[in-house]
């Protein structure tokens, strides 16, 4: 009974290759330090995983394809083709399984497999978190952990129309398999022996969101494994659409409810030792029930008059399989307009209270609670299990330039620098803080490809593209920036277990006047910093390296051109980057040479700044530019 979130709106050149700009865009980059980050610690993403259950993936898209034509992709999982289930290697009772040797050997022979992703949501946020940006030579829309090995899940997708050649389908959501898909990327990442992070890219409004669903259950056992899950909070904010309160026994609570054109659910939550019986007024006065509340939790009370669907459910028989013991109330509205009452008669009393959500409900929708209205509450169930890392979005960037050259601007959003204004919040219901960390996602740029609907909205993808880059918002685009900055520290330490990173992330964010003092339900500890972030747990890393390494360059001062020779370094390949004396990146290449010549001619007079990388230890030298 759970729905999904998605959202989506309408230098110098020296050597052969320029510096690399980043995917995500250059707001959300200096805004992060995450262009400090690259230069003064080197990191990629390398020797670790990124998983990333969502919509599937284009495993044809360059930024998911090394510089050797081999894919980066160790497994693709389609839960929704189930023409792979008699595949021996597939023990999930669901889906299709590719491995790594099926998507090259369909790469190198130009065949096409059956996985796709028609949406375009999978591609545009695996992009975000793991694209190497090679669709365009520059590599300038790259992403975050941009040499992590690729992990993707297909657990579910959206209706979409037909359009250009695709014929349209139905969307697919079942509960279930999103605890097969954690299943899944648990056994590949203990098979691939690797450090991982994973994105579970969905969530909104309904459920007891208390971390207590048999999906919350099912994340924290993953996590408890030692491995690292990230969960946006879900784009429900910005509207009336959590409501809670208490009442005695004998009194009646009325929770008013304007609601407009479309369906419409409400989701309301309560002890188990508690009886509610339940009556509805409709917009024309019209009453219906009063209805008894099961007497026992093993019973169901469900009413369906014409356009209502109503479900008393007691603690053992309520939809999300929650251990709270909590009774619910879930009702559809699917007809009418105007305002609804529905009201609780406390029959049997010794708790009193209650929670209850609006699905759809957020700013964009006309749907509303009028009476017991709660600030904030709006957090997705996903986002409430205990120990996910939670990522709310905030504005950095609203504008891009199109395909056809227009300059486009997303508005109405929210200031630069404060939450993006659909952005749940906490508190969870049963009232912790709920929100980690708030993470740049207006907007982002990323991957795109050809056939999906992302695509066939032609005005969001990005001039210099080349039809392989567009936009991306919302909680969709912060979540897996975050995800791939957590590769990035698992880079840096293999061995960070899930309350370390949590301790870390917490520790290192950043407070302002947006976000006032925290940590709070809606901004949690603050804004990501991601240099302070792998500054502090460098800092914490006692890895001495085994000899002294040192670069040599000469002539030095020099004219034209300088010599690099670093030979007495053993260790391969190398990171190497060239600043001015400011800070200012110029350079960003991977040598597999212990020498090389670099060509300075070009370079205005001044002093340089060349650092060399590898495993951990970096070094750098200053050279004087001459005229």
């Amino acid at each position: 009974m759970q729905t999904l979130y998605s959202r989506f709106i309408c230098a110098v050149t020296i050597l052969l290759l320029p510096f690399y700009g980043f995917g995500i865009g250059d707001s959300a980059r200096v805004e992060t330090k995450l262009d400090l980050l690259y230069q003064q610690h080197g990191l990629t993403g390398a020797g670790t995983i990124v998983a990333i259950i969502d919509r599937g993936i284009d495993y044809q898209h360059p930024d998911f394809i090394d510089d050797n034509g081999n894919t980066r992709i160790a497994y693709i999982f389609d839960m929704l083709d189930n023409s792979g289930m008699n595949d021996p290697n597939n023990s999930y009772g669901v889906g299709t399984i590719y491995d790594m040797a099926t998507i090259n050997q369909a790469l190198q022979s130009g065949s096409t497999l059956a996985t796709i992703d028609p949406v375009g949501h999978g591609i545009a946020t695996t992009g975000i978190a793991a694209g190497n940006g090679r669709a365009i030579s520059s590599n300038k829309y790259r992403g975050v952990a941009h040499e992590a090995t690729i992990i993707a899940v297909k657990a579910f997708t959206d209706a979409l129309p037909a359009f250009d050649n695709f014929p349209g389908q139905a969307g697919v959501f079942n509960p279930s398999y999103l605890k097969i898909a954690l299943d899944f990327v648990s056994d590949k990442v203990a098979e691939l022996n690797m450090p991982s992070v994973t994105l579970m890219n969905l969530g909104s409004t309904g459920g007891p969101t208390d971390g207590t669903s048999d999906i919350c259950q099912a994340m924290d056992a993953f996590v408890g494994s030692g491995k690292l899950l990230v969960c946006g909070v879900g784009d429900d904010g910005g509207g009336d659409n959590y409501a809670s309160g208490s009442i005695n026994q004998g009194d009646t609570a009325h929770i008013e409810i304007q609601k407009g054109a479309g369906n419409l659910r409400f989701d309301l939550w309560y002890s188990e030792n508690d009886r509610f019986d339940i009556m509805i007024t409709k917009p024309d006065g019209t009453v219906l029930g009063p209805w008894a509340s099961p007497a026992s939790s093993s019973q169901t009370n469900d009413q369906t008059p014409a356009g209502i669907f109503c479900y008393q459910r007691g603690a053992d028989v309520e939809f999300f399989g929650a251990s709270s013991h909590r009774r619910e109330v879930l009702i559809d509205f699917t007809q009418g307009q105007g305002m609804f009452t529905v009201s609780l008669i406390g029959s049997t009393v010794t708790d009193g209270s209650f929670h209850a959500t609006l699905n759809p409900g957020n700013y964009s929708t006309p749907h509303a609670f009028l009476s017991y209205v709660q600030a904030g509450g709006s957090i997705n169930d996903y986002a409430s299990a205990f120990d996910v890392i939670t990522p709310t979005d905030y504005v950095v960037h609203t504008e891009w330039v199109d395909f056809s050259g227009t300059a486009r601007q997303i508005t109405g959003q929210g200031d630069k620098g404060d939450l993006w204004i659909g952005s749940s919040e906490g508190p969870t219901h049963d009232g912790r803080q709920g929100v980690d960390i708030a993470v740049p996602g207006e907007v982002l740029f990323t991957s795109y490809s050809a056939g999906t609907w992302y695509h066939h909205n032609a005005h969001n993808l990005l001039q210099d593209g080349n039809g392989f880059y567009g936009i991306q918002n919302a909680v969709s685009a912060c979540a897996p920036l975050l995800t791939g900055v957590l590769a990035l520290m698992l880079e840096l330490d293999p061995t960070l277990t899930p309350d370390e990173t949590k301790e870390f992330l917490h520790q290192t964010a950043r407070s302002d006047a947006f976000t006032g003092t925290t940590p709070n339900a809606r901004w949690g500890y603050g804004k990501l910093d991601a240099l302070a972030l792998i500054d502090e747990l460098a800092s914490t890393l006692s890895v001495e390296p085994a000899f002294v390494p040192s670069i040599e360059l000469y002539p030095n001062p020099a004219k034209t051109s300088i010599h690099i020779d670093w030979s007495n370094w053993n260790q391969r390949p190398y990171d190497l980057h060239l600043f001015s004396v400011q800070g200012q990146a110029i350079l960003a290449e991977t040598w597999k040479t212990a020498t090389a010549t670099l060509n300075i001619a070009s370079l205005v007079p001044g002093v340089y700044i060349l650092q060399i990388r590898s495993q951990g230890v970096a070094i750098r030298e200053k050279f004087v530019k001459l005229e």
